[in-house]
Formats: C-alpha cells, sequence, structure tokens
C-alpha cells in the first residue's frame, strides 16, 4: 500500500514537473528581446544653483532598426540635469544587425565646457538552435574601444551662477531621466540584454514541487495516523 501511494505520488510529481518545463519554454520562447542601454552624465561645478539641461541623441541609417519609445524621423532624443543617469530600451523583435550613434546636441554657451564624445552601439539578433531570439549589443567609443557604459561629463567654469535662460534645444521631446536631487549619480549597470521571464517560469516550477512534497507529507501522516490508530 505505501509503495503504491508513494508510486502514484511521484506520478503526480513527475506530470507536473513536464508541464512547467512546458510554460518555461513558452516564456523563454517570446519573439521579443529588451536591450537596455545604460547612459549618465556627470556635471562639475564650483558654482552652486546651476541646474542647466543638455540634450543628447541617438541616430541610425537604417529603416528598419528598432528605436526607443518617443522616436521620430529614427531619432530618439532626450535631455538630462546635472548628475544623472537613464537607460535607452530597445525591443528587439526581429533578427539582423543594427548600427546607432548617441552623442550630445546641446547648443554651447559661454563658460561651459561640453563633452563631444561620440558613442557606437551596434546590436545583432539571432536565432539560436531553439528559435529563440537573442541579442549581443556592443558598445564602442570613437577609438573603437569596447566599452560597458556610455558617459558624458560636463563643466561650468564660469565664477558666478549665469542668467536664467531658456532651455538649449525646447523644439526636442525630453526622454526619461533619472536625476539624483542629491548630486550623486543613480547606480547604472552595463548593456542589458534579454527577458527576465523565465524567472516566472522557475518560480511557478518551485511552487508546483512544494506543493507536490507538501502532499506527500499530508498522506504520510495520515497514514502514521491511521497505522496508530489500529495498533490502538
Amino acid at each position: 500500500m505505501k509503495i503504491l501511494d508513494l508510486k502514484k505520488t511521484a506520478v503526480i510529481l513527475v506530470t507536473m514537473l513536464l508541464f512547467l518545463s512546458m510554460q518555461i519554454s513558452a516564456f523563454a520562447s517570446d519573439n521579443c528581446t529588451v536591450v537596455k542601454i545604460p547612459v549618465r552624465q556627470i556635471f562639475d561645478s564650483e558654482v552652486e544653483g546651476i541646474a542647466d539641461e543638455f540634450s543628447y541623441i541617438m541616430t541610425t541609417d537604417q529603416s528598419d532598426a528598432p528605436m526607443p519609445a518617443g522616436s521620430r524621423n529614427m531619432q530618439y532624443s532626450w535631455t538630462m540635469e546635472k548628475n544623472a543617469a537613464t537607460e535607452i530600451i530597445l525591443n528587439v523583435k526581429t533578427a539582423g544587425q543594427y548600427h546607432y550613434n548617441i552623442y550630445q546636441t546641446t547648443e554651447k554657451k559661454d563658460d561651459y565646457n561640453y563633452d563631444q564624445s561620440r558613442y557606437y552601439v551596434t546590436v545583432d539578433a539571432y536565432y539560436n538552435e531553439s528559435n529563440q531570439l537573442k541579442v549581443v549589443t556592443i558598445v564602442t567609443n570613437e577609438k573603437g574601444e569596447k566599452i560597458e557604459a556610455i558617459s558624458f561629463k560636463n563643466s561650468y567654469t564660469g565664477e558666478e551662477k549665469p542668467n536664467p535662460t531658456q532651455p538649449s534645444n525646447p523644439s526636442q521631446p525630453s526622454g526619461p531621466s533619472n536625476s539624483d536631487e542629491s548630486g550623486k549619480i543613480n547606480s547604472v549597470n552595463s548593456v542589458k540584454t534579454g527577458d527576465d521571464s523565465p524567472v516566472m517560469g522557475y518560480f511557478l516550477l518551485l511552487f508546483g514541487s512544494l506543493i507536490c512534497l507538501s502532499v506527500l507529507i499530508h498522506e504520510k501522516q495520515k497514514r502514521n495516523k491511521g497505522e496508530s490508530q489500529d495498533e490502538a
């Protein structure tokens, strides 16, 4: 009797594990991969209260290249203030190799130093043997050196606070930025690619295993209780 109960419970457990494994495959086969490109701004000033906006843009000459939400004419622009960080998010849905340029477009003013660096992003999307869309993202500087994060450093060299002026590029839409009021740069990880959905599948797998284990323990306790009553 005990052997039959254990076999029955084992069959239920194996069936549930197989079902959940199928669910994990479904999550992983979703043909959309999210690419996150971190960009940070460093601003130096000996004068307090400087809060100018600095403008940036990401462009591509490929009409089929995925672009962030809010892009126009294959261009995505945003602004940042002080020490800040943001992430450019791309939803890659088709295989291919896509190229982007990222640089600063702030209108120059006196007593400011602007970072004129230009960065190049290559997104290589392909299907693996399981027909899952995978992405490799490479970011390089003007020297062709691979980097993990895009960074621009601007500074104000004046001795007095400048008179308030209008934003440098008011016609350009502002993208999402994450400014830190304390002047510290929020932590930004390296370029991220991939889909977090498999994590949910593993959680379901663990949850199902715990349920089966609970059933097994309950049946064992029930059986032990019945045996004790028979002996009494």
